[in-house]
């Protein structure tokens, strides 16, 4: 990651990062979105998780920083299956979801899929036509 823990600007955005899950947790869970009681029980344990990793960063632990975790407002680098171009996401909240520049939102099946994972993971991506292998590549947070 481009940043240290040090940075005020990265801590002011991990802040808020968690006062928006706080707010809006409920509304992401019950807006009806979800296919199954599965998925929302996954997104929710994703919020969780979330909010624990960026608690333990936010407190000093800088593990998740040094291994260069993705969180929101990453540039994940990645390849998705056998193919051998490779493709770069940002993660961001709903509102700011915009596939044409490349911003993919935490919700998406493929955000999902990345939220937390590393450089050098190879996540499983679950979509309506299937399933990727999708190998994180590398992952920059701006």
């Amino acid at each position: 990651m481009s940043h240290s823990l040090g940075t005020v600007s990265l801590r002011e955005e991990l802040v808020q990062q968690l006062v928006y899950l706080d707010e809006h947790k409920f509304s992401i869970l019950d807006r009806g979105k979800w296919e199954s009681p599965a998925e929302r029980a996954e997104v929710q344990a994703i919020i969780k998780n979330y909010q624990e990793t960026v608690e333990r960063i936010l407190s000093g632990d800088g593990e998740a920083l040094e291994r260069s975790i993705v969180l929101v407002g990453s540039r994940v680098s990645l390849r998705i299956g056998q193919e051998t171009l490779t493709e770069t996401y940002r993660i961001v909240i709903p509102g700011e979801a915009e596939l044409d520049e490349f911003c993919i939102s935490i919700w998406s099946p493929m955000g999902r899929g990345l939220l937390l994972a590393c450089p050098g993971d190879t996540v499983t991506i679950q979509t309506p036509f299937g399933s990727d292998e999708v190998l994180i590549l590398d992952n920059v947070y701006e």
